[in-house]
């Protein structure tokens, strides 16, 4: 089985999430600023959960603390306070202030500008920042700054361990070893899914006419939201599926109020092995 396979499934069950057939953005921007707006939220998400992050974004907005040159100024204790009560709210408060004084020093406060620059040096030029490790940077470059890059979070190798659970070989032949191949190091595993994508695009159908950057994008929405309804910690293959209510959610009733099977339960290896 293919890693499109799932990704068409998916696809078909909730939806386009991003790219010019979705209805609205999968990623809520409320300001101004959207590239900012959407690297502060990918620190702020650190081990928090997104209703958290919207409700503190909402109140930077309000604050009129979500823009560079303000909160390069921020005082460190007042806008932790801001932050609570997302995990690590100190630390991603000095963090912050960091990450805002370094785009307003050597971009004029401008984000966008610093998310054009190419992919790899400036995927490096992120790394360098506080708060920012390999997963944060990763959904900023892809959501952000428009590139094409794969992200590897815990729902992704939680959702394809057990849809490939048992194979002894993963998608494209490559051999698994005794460890399982989805809880390889980030940067061995992000390279190998992309690798096995640009592959199976070439062969693909229909998906091989979508740009890169989309489909990377959606179809990291798409595992996002396979894992907050039914790939949970404790499964729910065969339905309700958990009920998560964000702040913007229009255009997705389609699939809100179903109470049917997780979309992969038929081809989910360790969902049938539970049967």
């Amino acid at each position: 089985m293919s890693l499109l396979t799932i990704y068409d499934r998916l696809h078909a069950h909730f939806g386009p999430m991003i790219g010019p057939q979705a209805y609205r953005p999968w990623w809520p921007i409320f300001g101004p600023d959207a590239p900012f707006e959407m690297l502060v939220a990918a620190v702020l998400v650190q081990q928090t959960r997104w209703e958290l992050v919207e409700r503190v974004v909402l109140r930077l907005l309000a604050t009129d603390m979500l823009q560079p040159a303000v909160l390069a100024q921020a005082h460190e204790q007042s806008l932790g306070d801001l932050l609570r009560p997302v995990a690590f709210y100190r630390q991603k408060a000095s963090g912050l202030i960091a990450i805002a004084s370094y785009i307003q020093q050597h971009y004029a406060g401008s984000t966008a500008t610093l998310l054009a620059q190419p992919t790899e040096p400036l995927r490096q030029e992120l790394l360098a920042l506080p708060r920012i490790g390999y997963e944060t940077c990763d959904v900023t470059l892809l959501y952000a700054g428009q590139h094409a890059i794969f992200v590897i979070d815990e729902y992704t190798r939680r959702l394809f361990e057990r849809v490939f659970q048992g194979q002894e070989s993963e998608p494209q032949g490559q051999k698994a070893t005794g460890k399982s191949v989805w809880r390889q190091p980030y940067e061995k595993l992000r390279a190998r899914v992309e690798v096995a994508l640009r592959i199976e695009q070439q062969q693909h159908g229909p998906t091989v006419h979508m740009e890169q950057q989309t489909l990377f994008a959606d179809f990291h929405a798409q595992i996002n939201e396979v894992c907050v309804r039914y790939c949970l910690s404790r499964p729910r293959c065969d339905g309700p599926p958990a009920r998560r209510v964000y702040s913007r959610q229009e255009g997705r009733d389609h699939y809100h109020g179903r109470m049917d099977a997780c979309p992969l339960r038929a081809m989910c290896a360790w969902s049938n092995s539970q049967a």
